[in-house]
């Protein structure tokens, strides 16, 4: 008879390393990533984005202002607020805004009031009937 020497001599069930069921498991997930981006991406190119049409840029009317209507910039100023160099630059900068809006030269008046306490009010206006 024969001697029984031999052993269970069969492979060990092992995997390498990196492979097995999670990482079958992880392959499987990032595929359906890439496929759900892959998809979103060609249906961007393939679909061209809605567009809405620009607004038409507003017409100006003729003539903003009424002719008969009286042009004023005016401020008031308190004591300490204003130098006399700022009330200058103040009258000029009014006077300029004025001639923006059509005046001439001769047709802007400028009124400065000067209070006892050391205000001062300042009024350019537009006269049309010069």
């Amino acid at each position: 008879m024969a001697h029984k020497t031999a052993k269970n001599t069969a492979l060990q069930k092992t995997t390498p390393a990196g492979r097995g069921p999670r990482r079958t498991l992880w392959l499987i997930a990032a595929g359906l990533v890439a496929g759900v981006a892959g998809g979103v991406f060609a249906f961007r190119m393939l679909v061209p984005p809605a567009r809405t049409p620009e607004p038409a840029p507003p017409s100006e009317p003729e003539e903003i202002l009424v002719r008969e209507e009286p042009v004023e910039i005016s401020t008031r100023m308190r004591p300490g607020e204003w130098t006399e160099e700022s009330l200058q630059a103040h009258i000029e900068d009014y006077r300029r805004q004025i001639r923006a809006m059509g005046a001439a030269e001769q047709q802007i008046v400028t009124n400065v009031e000067r209070t006892e306490n050391g205000a001062v009010r300042v009024v350019v206006s537009w006269d049309r009937q010069r």
